[in-house]
């Protein structure tokens, strides 16, 4: 990271891109401040070609905050304290412990500080530039900026997907004359963060001969046109994911999400890895193999994830059971991702059935699964080779919620079936959903044969399960599938408060600010979809 400031400060959050109200007077001569260090054009872009290594682990590819927000979202399951995720999802719900001593406090700390050191790296850059800084030409210059205009963007994008608020502080911002930070909301942080993409593709643009090489910078073989659709792709999920409820998740300019779709990718955006520089440790922990016979021994697919592919009684009846009861169960399904051809007990293509309960009966028998995950494989595939972070599949089911909300349903229909054919093998739905029979795929939960809107929302979960451990907590807060209590998005760290000497505070919990409300998770968002309330 490179410095913003001339003067020593605390080394926590906002004092690494603003004064602290606890700054001190003593300058360091041996620490470079930003113009100082931006002012080598090299070294300029080395800055900014190294800026998405800090950005990824924060950004769903890590244990902080991704196991603790799936498991919030009952998208993986796990008896384990690691990482938060035992307390955050216990239920009946509490609210988050956002005390600056909380053992678990870098749940919030890690992609806070990670997030804000990443925008202060591209701050610098940008500034630079923009004081007429030129890295050998113009459109070497004009990468570098876009670049880090791209992090710029990425980065709030997801202060404000994660945090109720935080500061906006840019390239232009005067560092030296900020004493006490001021704090944007995060409905005008994500709208920033879409300016600063959108700026990044103007300065892209202007250069089309631009590429991005495979071994830095985006870890990923990127010409001007790919770069362009990769931000528009990100746009797409901040415009979508920032949604706290199911009145701001249908507020959403869906008209604008597909545009933003129809311009974004179309191959899957997935970096390769490269040993102890950028890896996902998301990847790695959800299909952990450590003993034979024990896959995904550090967490699991939750059966409210993979449930309603159940052909069979034990979904409906599970739902029905109290947490204190619940046993794991065995899923009967035509679903080939869950199941293979040969019967219940055989693998399917991205998960398979294993009755080891791996978790303490003590913490939960509500939190065992039967199915570990298996579809990035174990071994060291989380360390090297290409890993899947955003996909088209993604980007195919944002745009046919976007249809089936702008009452265009039968748009959407070959959109999820895609994946869902050729990938689940299951028969094609129809506006009127998934044929009904025996062998439905999914089921609501009390059994009955679902609608179109849960078709959508079933394949998203299958299909995002092991590329971001923080999507489905974006996807559950804004349809209403929350626990109820669960908070719905983090506070500023306690570290950090008690650092600008400001109260503490947090989310969740019976009766606390930001608690989600009780679940509602098949109410349809339109009139007239068949089964769809």
């Amino acid at each position: 990271m490179i410095s913003s400031l001339k003067k020593y400060t605390l080394p926590v959050g906002l004092t690494l891109v603003a004064a602290s109200c606890q700054s001190l007077d003593v300058v360091n001569p041996n620490r470079p401040d930003a113009a100082r260090a931006t002012a080598q054009p090299i070294t300029t872009e080395t800055f900014v070609a190294t800026s998405f290594r800090t950005w990824w682990p924060v950004g769903g590819h890590d244990d902080y905050p991704a196991w603790a927000f799936a498991t919030m979202a009952r998208e993986i399951t796990s008896g384990f304290a690691d990482f938060g995720q035992l307390e955050l999802s216990a239920e009946p719900r509490s609210s988050w412990n956002n005390s600056p001593v909380n053992a678990r406090r870098a749940v919030a700390e890690t992609p806070w500080y990670g997030l804000y050191r990443t925008i202060s790296t591209a701050n610098d850059v940008v500034a630079a530039i923009d004081r007429g800084l030129v890295i050998e030409n113009a459109t070497r210059t004009a990468r570098a900026k876009a670049m880090g205009q791209f992090m710029q963007g990425i980065s709030y994008g997801y202060v404000g997907l994660y945090f109720d608020k935080g500061p906006l502080i840019d390239d232009k911002t005067q560092l030296d004359t900020i004493r006490t930070p001021e704090f944007s909301d995060y409905k005008a942080i994500t709208t920033a963060a879409v300016g600063y993409l959108d700026a990044a593709i103007a300065t892209a643009n202007t250069q089309p001969g631009m590429t991005f090489p495979a071994d830095s910078w985006l870890f990923q073989s990127l010409n001007k046109d790919q770069f362009v659709r990769l931000a528009n792709s990100f746009a797409a999920r901040i415009l979508v994911y920032s949604a706290r409820s199911r009145a701001e998740r249908a507020a959403v300019n869906w008209a604008e999400v597909i545009r933003r779709v129809d311009a974004g990718i179309q191959t899957d955006f997935q970096p390769t890895a490269q040993p102890d520089i950028l890896w996902d440790d998301w990847k790695r922990l959800v299909a952990r193999l450590r003993t034979a016979g024990r896959p995904s021994d550090f967490g699991r697919p939750s059966y409210w994830l993979i449930g309603p592919a159940d052909s069979s009684n034990g979904w409906r009846n599970w739902v029905a059971t109290d947490n204190a009861t619940r046993q794991p169960f065995q899923i009967v399904t035509k679903d080939r991702r869950i199941q293979g051809p040969t019967g219940p007990a055989s693998v399917g293509k991205y998960m398979g059935y294993n009755q080891n309960t791996i978790f303490a009966a003590d913490r939960g028998t509500y939190r065992w699964s039967y199915y570990y995950y298996k579809r990035n494989g174990t071994d060291l595939t989380w360390q090297t080779g290409p890993q899947v972070a955003m996909t088209v599949t993604e980007m195919d089911l944002l745009k046919a919620e976007a249809l089936i909300r702008l009452g265009r349903a039968a748009e959407a229909v070959p959109l999820i079936n895609k994946s869902r054919v050729a990938n689940g093998e299951l028969p094609p739905v129809t506006t009127d959903g998934p044929p009904d029979g025996p062998g439905c795929v999914p089921r609501k939960e009390n059994g009955a044969c679902g609608s179109l809107w849960d078709a959508l929302r079933y394949e998203k979960g299958v299909e995002g399960i092991g590329v971001s451990g923080v999507i489905a907590f974006f996807d559950a807060r804004g349809w209403q599938t929350l626990p109820e209590n669960t908070p719905i998005h983090l506070p500023i760290p306690g570290r950090e408060l008690q650092t600008l000497q400001l109260p503490l505070y947090t989310f969740g919990g019976p009766g606390g600010q930001g608690s989600a409300p009780a679940r509602d998770p098949e109410r349809c968002p339109v009139s007239g979809l068949t089964r769809c309330p």
